[in-house]
């Protein structure tokens, strides 16, 4: 788990997505998302923007909105994740939720499990959710099977995949490579994770 991961531009879209790690990949992506986590030592990171799932982690990256000028994505790793649950309350958006089992005890995001959540602002989840449920059985089996991530690596993943017309989200049937010179990382100090203001959220939430 890591906050603000190293991204990159698309080259075939110019998109910003996360610099592609080993033997990784894509699966989809989404906009339209409300990202919050909540921090174990206090204090709240939040943006509005779009989620890439891949076959080893799902990566939010802020487009429109975030808490903070230094707060740009948000990356949980699939093995990490706890307790996934898709949320559909009576009023408001539909929203996963979960925890993630921090990957450095003594960063922002030490010191317990933080609680984070990505909502659908739009859109059904008939096309995100079988995926991500699937692929996470894949990654707890034990016997290494993976035909998801394998079929999106081979590009047949638009043959595998129920596609709900409702579900805006963006299968990769061929997989993005990162434009020349494009990365980008951004420092964050987490010192200063104390200085979210609920009157700055419901600014964020009323927009």
């Amino acid at each position: 788990m890591a906050v603000n991961p190293t991204l990159a531009h698309d080259g075939a879209s110019g998109t910003l997505f996360p610099l592609p790690q080993a033997a990784e990949t894509f699966l989809l992506k989404r906009d339209g998302i409300d990202f919050e986590c909540v921090l174990p030592r206090g204090g709240k990171l939040w943006g509005r923007g779009r989620f890439f799932l891949s076959s080893k982690r799902i990566v939010f990256v802020s487009v429109e909105r975030s808490c903070r000028a230094d707060f740009k994505s948000f990356e949980i790793p699939l093995p990490q994740l706890l307790s996934p649950k898709f949320n559909q309350p009576i009023f408001g958006a539909n929203y996963l939720s979960g925890t993630v089992q921090p990957s450095d005890p003594a960063g922002p995001c030490g010191g317990g499990l933080p609680a984070w959540s990505l909502t659908f602002n739009s859109g059904g989840c008939g096309t995100f959710l079988p995926l991500f449920y699937q692929l996470m059985a894949e990654i707890q089996d034990r016997a290494g099977n993976a035909p998801i991530a394998q079929a999106a690596a081979e590009g047949r993943l638009g043959q595998v995949a129920f596609v709900d017309p409702s579900d805006p989200s963006v299968l990769y049937l061929s997989q993005p490579t990162a434009a020349p010179d494009s990365t980008q990382e951004t420092p964050f100090r987490s010192e200063d994770t104390q200085g979210w203001r609920e009157d700055d959220r419901q600014g964020y939430e009323h927009s």
